[in-house]
């Protein structure tokens, strides 16, 4: 065991206390199964062999409306609970309000106020799915497109001007997507990894030390085809996912989770890279 969780509603037994996490994680939690995202989280943590420390967050102005909200708030920080604490990194989940303008968000105001106590609070931050979004249009103006098709299923992206191996793939379960040209038009902003039928997927900021990532790298070999069963009994439009097999998604899942963890890896060696980086500088007053 190499993941400490802290709090949360999967929170390890006292006898994996005896941990030494190298890094500490603060993850916004806002999928609204958030017992199995903290699952899905910790095991790409596991599979690295880097002791963490991972302590959950929610939006205090959010009725969590998918479970118990007085277990919630009793398994988990809110920003009152930690704003004076410092995390090595910040992690921040996708959100099933992609139709909604970010504005019309219940929390909207409390992300914006997470984000930014977490540029002086955590050495990177990794946003995902809607997460990604939200925080693109918060840091850069960068608004998001709503589709008329789900953009749904495990997607080859063309990767350049990063370590992560080529065909980096991803799952991806969205209604909305960033355009290409709006992200040039942003010096800050690299994008590593682009698609031509969902846009761009993988970018950076470095001068906000923040890594924008539209898919769902914690996701499990069943997550897509479990949403869209779940889609068809709740009588929605949806397509199959795209590039993954209904009745063995295993043989796809063993690819891209293989690009979650390269993701993963790489997002902590860049913390590593910060903190040495900063030690130097503090040598040099």
């Amino acid at each position: 065991m190499t993941v400490l969780k802290l709090n949360g509603l999967t929170q390890n037994k006292p006898e994996n206390y005896q941990i030494d996490p190298k890094y500490s994680i603060l993850v916004l939690n806002l999928m609204p199964t958030k017992a199995d995202t903290e699952e899905q989280i910790s095991k790409l943590f596991a599979e690295l062999d880097t002791p963490v420390a991972l302590t959950f967050l929610y939006p205090k102005s959010h009725i969590w409306k998918h479970g118990n909200q007085a277990e919630l708030a009793y398994r988990y920080a809110t920003l009152d609970s930690i704003r004076q604490q410092y995390f090595d990194g910040l992690i921040v989940t996708g959100a099933p309000v992609e139709k909604l303008d970010f504005e019309d968000v219940d929390y909207w105001d409390e992300f914006l106020e997470i984000q930014d106590w977490s540029r002086r609070h955590t050495v990177s931050q990794l946003f995902t799915c809607w997460g990604a979004q939200a925080a693109l249009y918060a840091d850069f103006q960068i608004p998001k497109v709503n589709v008329t098709r789900k953009i749904f299923g495990v997607y080859d992206n063309q990767v350049s001007n990063t370590s992560l191996p080529r065909n980096f793939l991803m799952p991806q379960s969205r209604y909305s997507k960033v355009e290409t040209k709006a992200v040039k038009d942003v010096p800050e902003l690299q994008i590593l990894a682009d698609n031509d039928q969902t846009g761009p997927f993988f970018l950076e900021a470095r001068k906000y030390h923040s890594i924008y990532v539209m898919g769902h790298p914690e996701y499990k070999a069943n997550t897509l085809v479990d949403e869209y069963y779940r889609d068809l009994n709740k009588h929605q439009a949806i397509n199959k996912p795209t590039n993954i097999s209904l009745t063995d998604p295993i043989p796809t899942y063993t690819r891209w989770h293989h690009s979650s963890l390269n993701l993963y890896h790489n997002w902590l060696n860049q913390i590593q890279e910060e903190k040495n980086n900063y030690e130097q500088r503090q040598l040099q007053i």
